[in-house]
């Protein structure tokens, strides 16, 4: 079946506002409120009821993971043509083959950073009395999980940089990076829904938790009486944490933190 350009935006316009939580008829036609209602009630029926849509409808906010590539998952390799010559396959600037990513042990929503930073329960009783946030920011929680090798900055793209689960991670199955790309259009959904993203297992979560030593860091900091003690002590043991978080928890505003930082690099 072809479909006019009108009908192509429309089609996209609409996964785009299922993919938001926007999912009635209604909604659609709100949003689409300068196309025609009778096009768009048909093409909303259509997009639903596809097995893009059932399946959609069924996940939640990631959709289907069949549509989810995982970036964990080898890609195929190019094996040299047939036709190439023994001596053109074995020269070092021959069309190289990517190296292959660890296999993700499992096809399942997962656990977002932003899910994971946001849920107190993960993050013990809260009966520390240090006078700070007991649990990190998403920001700081980025940083803990590359400090401790669960995640790696890569680069994505020609001028993006992006988070990965680490190697290691998925071969002991903990998690996997997920690739939304082929779901999300990077000119309707922003580059937050359409670049990839890492996820831990639920039921990993906590193990993954437990290896950072965020108790172990906030009873460190508790037990110093001062705050230039606090202070001193985050930025030779933990200075990969975030300005805001290390004034957080040393007591010390962001502007002392910045210049504490700054002489010790200096």
């Amino acid at each position: 079946m072809t479909f006019s350009p009108i009908e192509v935006r429309l089609r996209l316009s609409i996964m785009d506002l299922i993919r938001d939580g926007k999912a009635s008829l209604k909604e659609a036609q709100d949003a689409l409120y300068r196309d025609d209602p009778e096009l768009v009630s048909r093409l909303h029926k259509a997009v639903t009821e596809s097995r893009w849509g059932r399946s959609r409808l069924t996940m939640g906010d990631y959709g289907s993971l069949i549509e989810l590539p995982l970036l964990s998952e080898p890609e195929a390799t190019t094996r040299p043509s047939a036709k190439k010559s023994l001596s053109s396959t074995r020269r070092p600037d021959a069309t190289s083959v990517p190296p292959s990513r660890p296999k993700a042990q499992r096809k399942e929503r997962g656990v977002t950073v932003k899910e994971m930073a946001s849920d107190v329960s993960l993050w013990g009783d809260g009966d520390l009395s240090l006078d700070c946030a007991v649990i990190p920011d998403r920001e700081a929680l980025y940083r803990l999980l590359e400090e401790n090798c669960w995640l790696e900055r890569a680069p994505f793209g020609r001028e993006q940089s992006r988070w990965f689960v680490t190697d290691k991670a998925v071969e002991g199955g903990y998690g996997q990076t997920v690739d939304p790309s082929n779901i999300h259009s990077l000119k309707l959904s922003g580059g937050r829904k359409s670049f990839p993203f890492p996820v831990f297992y639920e039921d990993k979560v906590k193990d993954v938790l437990w290896t950072l030593g965020w108790d172990t860091i906030l009873k460190a900091v508790n037990g110093l009486e001062h705050k230039k003690a606090r202070l001193t002590w985050l930025l030779d043991y933990h200075s990969y944490l975030p300005n805001k978080t290390l004034a957080q928890l040393s007591g010390m505003g962001i502007a002392t933190v910045e210049r504490r930082r700054r002489e010790n690099d200096g």
